[in-house]
């Protein structure tokens, strides 16, 4: 676990609370279950796509939850 990797960590946390805020109000929500994602994949042996796995899983299950569709 680098450094770079915890910067990407808390950008990916901010990124996808203000998505969920501005999109439905549960900006902490969704920030919490990023963090909770982005901190279990620390655990894989993968550098870098950790993260990018957990941003992704994370933004999937937040369209996929998501209960109004435009």
């Amino acid at each position: 676990m680098g450094i770079f990797e915890i910067i990407l960590t808390i950008g990916a946390v901010i990124a996808i609370s203000r998505m969920a805020e501005t999109d439905r109000s549960e900006g902490f929500k969704w920030g919490a279950i990023t963090l909770g994602l982005c901190v279990v994949a620390f655990f894989l042996p993968i550098p870098f796509l950790r993260i990018v796995l957990a941003i992704g899983l994370s933004f999937g299950l937040m369209t996929f939850t998501k209960k109004t569709f435009y």
